[in-house]
């Protein structure tokens, strides 16, 4: 939805601006906001989002991980990153990978430390963005084979306060 790509902007917004993810337009959340996971509050504001970046049919990258600062410490940044790997099992994408700052993040939700030679195709994203000006931020890089039993989310449905309703994974 157009309501939720704006909130996830306003979300992302200021990480990008730190370094401390590639920076993002309207445009291209909208245009991926089926690869994007959300939580919201009671009134439908998006507190934490992580997206799912397609490499290959059996690659893909966690990325835009982002939680309200107010919002830290809750568990919402866990709750969206097992929603973008339910995804890509849905998908049927087996390998994922992510570049934080973060250490402790992705080793708690059963990714290794691994290097980011092992994906030239993020290479080749980074290499292009920085002939446009774009500063990347060393990060380190973690993976994670998802689990070949997966099975498909249960999807819940929850009333907001406006006419609107959401399925959030759960």
């Amino acid at each position: 939805m157009r309501a939720d790509a704006s909130q996830i902007l306003e979300l992302v917004s200021p990480y990008a601006a730190q370094g401390l993810m590639l920076p993002r337009t309207l445009e291209q959340i909208a245009s991926r906001i089926d690869n994007y996971v959300v939580a919201t509050d009671a009134a439908g504001r998006v507190l934490a989002c992580a997206a799912l970046e397609e490499y290959s049919p059996s690659l893909a990258e966690v990325s835009s991980v982002a939680v309200a600062p107010a919002q830290h410490g809750k568990g919402l940044g866990t709750q969206v990153v097992l929603g973008v790997e339910r995804l890509a099992r849905a998908r049927d994408i087996e390998e994922v990978f992510a570049l934080s700052l973060t250490d402790n993040f992705f080793l708690s939700l059963g990714y290794k430390a691994t290097t980011i030679s092992r994906y030239p195709e993020k290479l080749a994203r980074y290499d292009t963005l920085s002939k446009a000006g774009v500063e990347i931020v060393p990060k380190r890089c973690f993976q994670k084979v998802l689990d070949k039993t997966w099975s498909a989310p249960r999807l819940v449905e929850i009333a907001q306060t406006s006419s609107r309703r959401r399925r959030i994974a759960g």
